[in-house]
């Protein structure tokens, strides 16, 4: 055996020992040839020996092939099996450090120990030297690609201990490699290591700064900036409690402490808001200033706002009032003699004489106190205690405070004679008037800055949870749990980390949860509580209309009502194209109102307004969002039939657009018409779903009158998309079941649709005596029932069936007949344009097959436009295909490819492949021509296995004809049609021999011109 270690110094054994080769240009030899497997002796005397004559050169590569073998004691490790190629031979077993990167294994990670043969020259070689250029480059690519593949991998999965192996990996081959610093920056920060991941940056900055003579990237400076953030901000202690834990907010903090440091040395400072809502850590971030500041650099007082409170005026003020006492006690300070008097009436302890009128309301003291008054003495005590310290007022809820405490507030900012005195206010962020008029009026004045403090993202939120637990092994799917449920609340974050540290149950909603969500839906009224009710019933948001038809409340109460839920941040605003919505402005809100509400409740109100949603939907139009949460609706109110009757709908009306060539049209409002189409694991998920329905529903009591249209519509359905994919026998099946079921009942409807899957069945598989069985059973019915479009279609059908059979007039009568029908009205033409659209095409089928190309092609493109307009992009794919097919027999292959590549881009978002094989086919021919080889080869296998499944005639003869077109094209003395050469091993007459079996089937006259000119 031998083994070759070509990364690093290269190194050759045979049977364990160690091979020298006699000279350097041998040993290149073997090189080459262990990685390429073969090469012509051309390639090869090129390669090493391109400046001697020919016959020298030869002579010389005879001779190393020699050498070689005479090096390995005569084993034939080189074989020539004719004149002009040389080969390694594979009976010699070969163990190669490549190998794993020709598979791109994992492992090439540890194959790469050095550089593609390291150290290795060899003189007067130039085109060796550049191949060994490239290959170098090129496995250094592929190892540099491995690893970030890895590290990306590893960061999906939340498995993180090898991303520091790769990182360094990574620098190891290029010590210039920025990114390579930046990721092994982040993991260090991600393991708190903050110290190494300086280390890593002040290295990555020296090694720039002296190499390069510049500095690193701004990504990898702000990188390094939050690294420094979080050394000076974060206070995590391993064994602190979880309640003290602080977590980002870096810029927040900075500002407050910025501002408290120009208000302490004289400078300008502002008084500040925190805006945010309930929970998302206002007072938090609060706390974590105030224990970071040096207080006794000024006076601080701290007071909370309560909304039980809120009708006493200056109740905020007491605490604050109390500390000033003991402070001018403290400092012999003397106020005037009035003062204490005014004071006292509200504040008892001012007073040495204790009078209690802390609690008296405001009708008991209306006519006692002048208001005014005592808001200037605060202002003037206040600027007395100034002149000894500046005063920093700390309150937190304060909209929750009086009126008269704002005013006072507010009219100390504004007219202190120096800007000593500011405030710290948290606020929750509902709109509180006095505290919106008092910002107003100090934004004016610019001595306010409001801090709007957001949730925390979702990135934010899964690092703050692998802060607080750094050893606690995190999956991945926990932390989105974590996430979707808090959606980056830090009150709630906080509380589920409580939950997981104390081995709870993160799916019940905590006691301090629930109190924090009571709290914002305190002092609402009847009617406030009876919409929120009702708004929590719906999985999304639910529209302003909807609303107003559940309630019947007159239109202007109802708007006051929300605009009072919107102030107070529960309910948020949306417009769309449905007009004006309203959600929770937070999911733990609408899981609290919803699971107050008793499980009856809830049914009743999930059945009015699936009901009420039903009176919404226009017969003549489809409304599939409606459609959507009609199901969820009725499947809440446990009104599962009602659910599958909807669920039904949607399978078909998506399915319409997959499996329907050419579907009647119903007027759809809001549908997205990327949404038009489900993807396979979808579809396939959707009849699981509505299987077990019926199942479910077939063991109740529910009559089976009741159920039969359902299971109707269902093989209906199943039958069509199994014929859609090719699966013939199982999909005929079930139609044959639906037709029998339908007579069973008396739904002739659904028998004429089973009898137009047949046909349509007949028309893939080119069964034309069994077709006009079909189309002769539905017509019959058709007529009997008077259904004047249903006799349009089926007028096409047969038009195309003439069109099989090769009766091209009658064909196209028919086809223009068809065409008359559904122009009777604009309305009807507009339905029914799509099956108008196929006439055309198929028109144009009988030209192209007559080889009136420019015709054919006028008819494809309008056909095609119709179904652009419509949004029917499988039509539209096959008209594009068939006008493809068309322009490159007329030669015109730039125009045929446009295409081809238009209908191509469509199936590759499509769950069909009718006709998709004749795409691919000719573009294969086309990407051949112009020797793109690769791409061609991957498209004719496409077509032949799509072909394959399909069974069409007309698919399966273009694909055996593009291969004898391609056949007949191919160089085989060009290695880079050597693929090509190998996938199609049949002879040339082999191809043209199946390709005219089938084309002669489906009257391709053209195609089989060609077949019979390239057979001569």
């Amino acid at each position: 055996m031998i083994t070759a270690k070509l990364f690093g110094p290269p190194v050759v054994t045979y049977n364990d020992k160690e091979i020298f080769f006699p000279y350097s240009k041998a040993k290149a030899l073997l090189f080459y040839l262990l990685i390429k497997k073969r090469a012509s002796r051309d390639e090869l005397s090129g390669l090493f020996w391109a400046e001697s004559s020919d016959e020298i050169a030869k002579k010389n590569l005879r001779n190393a092939i020699y050498q070689i073998k005479k090096t390995f004691g005569g084993v034939d490790v080189l074989l020539s099996p004719n004149k002009s190629i040389v080969k390694y031979n594979d009976a010699v077993e070969l163990k190669i450090d490549t190998a794993n990167f020709e598979t791109n294994s994992d492992d090439l990670i540890y194959d790469y120990t050095g550089e593609f043969l390291q150290g290795f020259f060899v003189k007067n070689a130039e085109g060796f030297d550049e191949w060994l250029t490239a290959t170098r480059e090129n496995y250094l690519a592929i190892y540099e690609q491995k690893l970030y593949d890895l590290i990306e991998q590893d960061k999906n999965n939340n498995f993180s201990s090898k991303i520091r192996f790769y990182a360094e990996k990574l620098i190891d081959v290029n010590e210039f490699n920025e990114r390579a610093y930046q990721i092994l920056m982040t993991y260090y920060k991600d393991k708190f290591n903050y110290t190494a991941a300086i280390e890593v940056y002040k290295k990555l900055e020296t090694l720039f700064s002296k190499e390069l003579a510049m500095e690193p990237s701004a990504e990898s400076k702000y990188i390094y900036l939050g690294i420094l953030d979080l050394i000076n901000y974060t206070n995590y202690k391993q064994n602190s409690d979880i309640k003290s834990f602080f977590y980002g907010r870096s810029t927040e903090l900075r500002l407050l402490t910025q501002n408290y440091e120009s208000l302490t040395n004289g400078e300008v400072a502002k008084s500040i808001v925190i805006k945010g809502e309930a929970g998302v850590g206002k007072s938090r971030l609060k706390d974590e200033f105030l224990s970071k500041i040096d207080k006794s650099l000024c006076h601080v007082f701290e007071t909370s706002c309560y909304a039980a409170e809120k009708q006493y005026f200056f109740k905020p003020l007491a605490p604050i009032i109390s500390e000033i006492k003991k402070i001018m006690k403290k400092s012999d300070i003397e106020l005037p003699k009035n003062y204490e008097k005014t004071l006292s009436t509200i504040f008892p302890e001012f007073s040495d004489n204790k009078t209690n009128l802390q609690n008296r309301s405001l009708e008991e003291i209306m006519g006692e106190i002048k208001f005014d008054m005592m808001g200037d003495i605060i202002s003037d005590i206040l600027e007395r205690l100034s002149q000894i310290k500046n005063i920093l007022i700390v309150i937190d809820d304060i909209q929750y405070a009086d009126s008269m405490t704002i005013s006072t507030l507010s009219s100390i900012i504004l007219h202190q004679k120096r800007n000593d005195i500011i405030f710290l206010a948290t606020y929750r962020n509902e709109e509180e008037k006095n505290v919106e008029n008092m910002i107003s009026s100090l934004n004016l004045s610019d001595k306010l800055i409001t801090i709007n403090l957001s949730r925390f993202s979702e990135k934010e939120t899964k690092s703050l949870v692998k802060t607080a637990f750094p050893k606690f092994e995190w999956s991945f799917e926990l932390l989105n749990k974590i996430y979707e449920e808090t959606s980056g609340n830090a009150f709630f974050i906080i509380e589920y980390l409580n939950i997981i540290k104390n081995g709870g149950d993160i799916n019940i909603m905590t006691a301090k949860m629930q109190d924090i969500i009571k709290s914002r839906f305190l002092y609402l009224s009847d009617d406030a509580k009876k919409i929120l009710e009702l708004a929590s019933l719906f999985d999304d948001e639910v529209n302003l209309s909807t609303i107003k038809a559940l309630t019947n409340y007159d239109e202007f109460k109802l708007i006051d009502i929300l605009e009072d839920l919107e102030k107070k941040y529960i309910l948020v605003e949306t417009r769309g194209k449905n007009g004006i919505s309203f959600k929770f402005t937070h999911q733990k809100l609408q899981d609290f109102i919803y699971m107050n509400q008793s499980d009856m409740r809830r049914k009743i109100s999930h059945e009015k307004i699936a009901t009420i949603l039903e009176g919404m939907l226009d017969p003549k139009k489809i409304n599939i969002g409606i459609y959507h949460k009609i199901i969820y609706h009725y499947e809440q109110a446990d009104s599962k039939l009602k659910a599958l009757d909807y669920k039904i709908k949607v399978l078909n009306y998506y399915l319409d657009f997959s499996h329907e060539l050419f579907p009647i049209l119903n007027h759809v409002e809001n549908s997205n018409p990327n949404h038009t189409y489900f993807t396979k694991n979808e579809t396939l998920a959707y009849f699981d779903d509505i299987e077990n329905s019926l199942h479910e529903l077939s063991a109740t009591f529910i009559k089976e009158q009741e159920i039969s249209p359902l299971t109707i519509s269902y093989l209906h359905i199943k039958g069509r998309y199994l014929i859609r994919e090719g699966s013939y026998e199982d999909g005929i099946t079930l139609i044959r079941q639906m037709i029998n079921l339908s007579y069973e009942i008396g739904d002739k409807d659904h028998a004429i649709e089973g009898y137009k899957q047949l046909i349509f069945y007949c028309v893939q598989t080119y069964k034309t005596s069994q077709m006009s069985i079909y189309i002769d059973k539905a017509l019959n019915l058709a007529v009997e029932c008077n259904y004047h479009k249903e006799i349009g279609i089926l007028l096409r059908l047969k038009g195309l069936y003439k069109l099989m059979s090769k009766e091209y007039q009658e064909a196209e009568s028919l086809l223009l007949e068809s065409i008359n029908t559904f122009n009777i009205t604009p309305y009807i033409a507009d339905r029914y344009s799509l099956n108008i659209a196929a006439a055309y095409n198929y028109i144009g089928e009988i030209r192209r097959i007559n080889k009136d190309f420019a015709q054919a092609i006028k008819y494809y493109k309008k056909a095609a436009t119709i179904c652009k307009e419509k949004n029917a992009m499988i039509s539209f794919a096959i008209f594009n295909v068939n006008a493809g097919q068309a322009s490159y027999d007329d030669g015109n292959v730039q125009d045929a490819k446009k295409y081809f590549e238009t209908a191509y881009s469509i199936y590759d978002k499509l769950d069909t492949v009718w006709r998709k094989s004749v795409a691919s086919a000719f573009l294969a021919v086309i990407y051949l021509k112009e020797k793109n080889y690769e791409k061609a080869l991957h498209l004719i296998k496409e077509a032949e296995k799509d072909s394959q499944k399909i069974q069409n005639p007309h698919e399966m003869g273009t694909v055996f004809y593009v291969k004898a077109l391609i056949k007949s094209e191919l160089d085989i003395n060009d290695k880079k049609q050597k693929l090509l050469a190998k996938y199609l091993k049949e002879d040339l007459d082999s191809y043209i021999q199946n390709a005219l079996a089938y084309l002669t089937e489906s009257g391709d006259n053209f195609e089989i011109e060609t077949l019979n000119k390239l057979e001569s």
